[in-house]
């Protein structure tokens, strides 16, 4: 109310006139005094609080929203704001799924620890026995959609389900590859056979990383790459002993090279958060360098921040101490897990202390070791890298055992026998609220002969959660066993499965090598995910180690692309299995072969890169 109308009340009320009104004046006082009463109903609907107060918590004030009239239309009323997508969700992921955390069960009959006889030991960074391990932070991957914090390819796979080699999507309608760039690369020799390390090995996979524009101005990148906003950098380490970096779009070297010195074989991890951090593990030792094991190095002046050797003296296998596993971080707690050859897992809190504004990097990390042995384990050793679903992990070991340990107790949960040497990455998967696991083997230690014969590639789906075979189903593959004559050719399951998305879902996609014999015939074999049945099958002339990668268009139309021994590259519809093309990846020179793909490679929107063991990398247009 206005203050008039407050003093006209007031006047009425307590008027100082005795004398009655006659009726016309009380008549008129009586209308006025109707109106002012409904004047004082309107001013008080208008200017004071709704009643019942609305509550906290039922209400979302937005600070600059506009109000709402009562009387606009309904059709006029905006709709809501739907969440942005950050960049870093890779949109072969999307629509996003709600992943929950979820306790294993009771392992399943044969799985348990105490059936396998597997008993565990952790040791502190001095090599001291623990008797009791937690972390004081739970360590914890749930959604794979959220491992990245920057766009790109961070880790071998792409995340903590192990089941995206390709960021972003691809064109439509795709129907051919075309080799855009071209760089060598060189050798070295090995450490205890006649042979050389040439080119990139096994897993040999490249990372893929679109730095945050203030951290790529801080790095020591060549100025006209430093200015490219769009900027994808390539990072390959090689058999040569050193870490190359490319502009994805041209091959151009973005900056120096760092020189190790001693050959790596498999795949780096870089820091999830988009900290300019590189974990990359020595695949072999060499007299250049001193000892082995895992390096932890600054991007920003590619200085070195840690060299982890690996040799220990507990490990049960102590005569050899590579690191061709993938290390996987979680960015959370700022952890780090990384399985070893000697059959060691090592885990750390790295204590990273990173400035973005002068790009000051430091660690301290906490390394703590799990070691583990049980009846049949005779071959120590991990060369695959570990998958991770919530606190738990999974890694194949060269005994033919699948292994899911809890990861903040270090303590073992469940393990099958395989049936044979395993380096596959296990692949998860979340189908009907379930999670389940993908693996396969090789054709390696079935039969006691020096040289060539057929065996069995046997591949399996888990219950991720127990250990129970949901499925199970085989490939007959050749092998070529000569360990100790320098020509030792694995058959079998070499490369890591693709599970579908998209128009691809309900596909599980395996390539086995060595199907027509020695160093010949490869089968790519998509089974469906339900029943362990085949889907489709593509059959390739030359064997392949490498892992098929899957890519998606902006329709949702699935492909493969994997490379073969011979060097040539087959693109294939994920759909039915159809060749769509093939191409022979060639050196510099556009004649001579680029030789042997035994690495993974990995993709970045349209861009394919992979190296040869013909001492080449390559990148490659997806048309």
């Amino acid at each position: 109310m206005s203050p008039k109308n407050k003093m006209y009340v007031r006047d009425r009320r307590y008027g100082s006139s005795s004398r009655r009104p006659s009726g016309l004046r009380n008549l008129l006082l009586v209308l006025t005094a109707i109106l002012l009463v409904a004047t004082f109903i309107v001013a008080a609907i208008k200017y004071l609080p709704l009643w019942p107060p609305e509550q906290p918590g039922n209400t979302t004030v937005v600070t600059g929203a506009p109000l709402l009239s009562s009387t606009r239309a309904p059709e006029e009323t905006a709709e809501p704001t739907q969440p942005s997508i950050p960049a870093s969700i890779n949109p072969q992921l999307l629509p996003l799924s709600e992943i929950r955390a979820q306790t294993p069960g009771l392992p399943a009959a044969g799985s348990s620890p105490s059936e396998r006889n597997l008993s565990a030991t952790v040791f502190d960074n001095k090599g001291n026995v623990v008797p009791s391990f937690s972390r004081s932070e739970p360590f914890s991957l749930v959604n794979p959609a959220y491992y990245n914090q920057i766009p790109g390819v961070l880790t071998f796979r792409g995340n903590n389900f192990r089941n995206a080699p390709a960021f972003g999507l691809v064109q439509q309608d795709v129907s051919g590859l075309e080799q855009i760039w071209t760089n060598p690369v060189g050798s070295l020799p090995s450490s205890s056979w006649t042979f050389s390390w040439t080119g990139t090995g096994w897993t040999g996979q490249p990372l893929l990383v679109q730095w945050e524009e203030d951290i790529r101005r801080l790095m020591n990148i060549r100025e006209e790459k430093k200015a490219k906003t769009d900027l994808v950098e390539v990072i390959y380490a090689t058999m040569d002993g050193q870490i190359y970096f490319y502009d994805l779009d041209d091959g151009q070297p973005t900056r120096p090279p760092i020189k190790i010195g001693a050959p790596i074989k498999g795949t780096p991890s870089l820091d999830p958060r988009g900290y300019p951090i590189l974990y990359v593990g020595q695949g072999d030792k060499n007299p250049n360098v001193e000892g082995i094991g895992f390096r932890v190095f600054n991007l920003i002046d590619q200085s070195l921040l840690l060299y982890k050797r690996t040799e220990a003296q507990y490990a049960y296998r102590p005569t050899w101490n590579a690191c061709d596993s993938s290390p996987i971080f979680d960015a959370k707690t700022d952890s780090l897990v990384y399985p070893n050859e000697n059959g060691l897992i090592y885990t750390a809190k790295m204590n990273t202390v990173f400035d973005r504004e002068s790009g000051e990097i430091s660690i301290a990390p906490e390394f703590f070791t799990y070691r583990y042995k049980m009846s049949g384990l005779d071959n120590h050793g991990v060369e695959s890298s570990m998958a991770v679903y919530d606190g738990y992990g999974y890694f194949s070991d060269n005994s033919g055992f699948i292994n899911c340990i809890d990861l903040n107790s270090l303590q073992p949960v469940w393990s099958r026998n395989l049936g044979d040497d395993s380096d596959v990455t296990p692949v998860l998967a979340l189908e009907d609220d379930r999670v389940v696991l993908y693996i396969a083997t090789e054709v390696d230690w079935q039969k006691e002969i020096v040289g060539n014969y057929q065996g069995s590639a046997f591949v399996y789906k888990f219950d991720a959660l127990t250990g129970a075979v949901l499925w199970e189903s085989f490939y007959d593959c050749w092998t070529k066993n000569a360990a100790n004559y320098g020509d030792d050719v694995n058959g079998g399951a070499m490369g890591t499965p693709v599970v579908g998305k998209q128009n691809l879902t309900g596909k599980v996609i395996f390539s086995f090598c060595m199907t027509k014999g020695p160093y010949s015939g490869n089968s790519v074999v998509a089974y469906n995910t339900r029943d362990g049945s085949v889907d489709w099958e593509y059959t390739m002339p030359a064997y392949s180690w490498s892992s098929p990668i899957d890519v998606y268009d902006e329709n949702g139309n699935g492909y493969i692309i994997i490379p073969d021994s011979g060097g040539s590259l087959h693109l294939i519809d994920g759909r039915t299995g159809t060749a769509l093309d093939v191409i022979l990846l060639t050196k510099a020179d556009g004649s001579t072969p680029a030789g042997n793909v035994e690495s993974s490679g990995a993709v970045f929107g349209n861009t394919l890169v992979v190296g040869t063991r013909g001492n080449v990398i390559v990148g490659v247009k997806i048309k």
